[in-house]
């Protein structure tokens, strides 16, 4: 009887040890996937508060010293606007440099919500339909076909 009592034991020590295993592992992974969810759903939030628009209209282009595309901030947070930080492409081109400035309101390199910015091309576009492809760093981007 006193074997079966042993024997009894070691397999409900065997037991709780096997469970505490069990519970340790699936305690970190329910750690490792909120921590996850967290920083998904944060940047997921920038990106919702973060948005703008092209509000040109597509068949007709100013001009003035350069094509002049009008950005509005339609989001709930300022956009930084400068060459390093707005990427501008234009039929699949990227402009860098000089062939592209940002013009913001006050000169401030940031376009505040409800604001409107200027993106001057100054390389020369042909005839015809074209596209324009804005992205800024929050990871937004937003296309128009337009007519020169």
């Amino acid at each position: 009887m006193a074997s079966m009592a042993t024997s009894e034991m070691i397999f409900f020590i065997a037991t709780l040890v096997l469970s505490v295993s069990v519970v340790g592992v699936l305690g970190g992974q329910t750690a490792h996937l909120s921590l996850g969810m967290q920083n998904s759903g944060q940047g997921t939030s920038t990106q919702i508060q973060t948005d703008f628009q092209i509000i040109n209209d597509p068949s007709s282009i100013p001009y003035q010293n350069g094509y002049v595309f009008y950005i509005k901030n339609t989001g709930e947070t300022g956009i930084f606007f400068t060459n390093t930080t707005v990427n501008v492409l234009i039929n699949g081109t990227l402009l860098s440099g000089s062939e592209v400035s940002m013009i913001s309101p006050g000169n401030t390199s940031e376009i505040m919500p409800s604001q409107v910015g200027e993106i001057v091309v100054h390389v020369p576009i042909s005839s015809g339909y074209n596209e324009i492809t804005v992205s800024v760093s929050a990871g937004i981007s937003k296309s128009m076909e337009f007519q020169i």
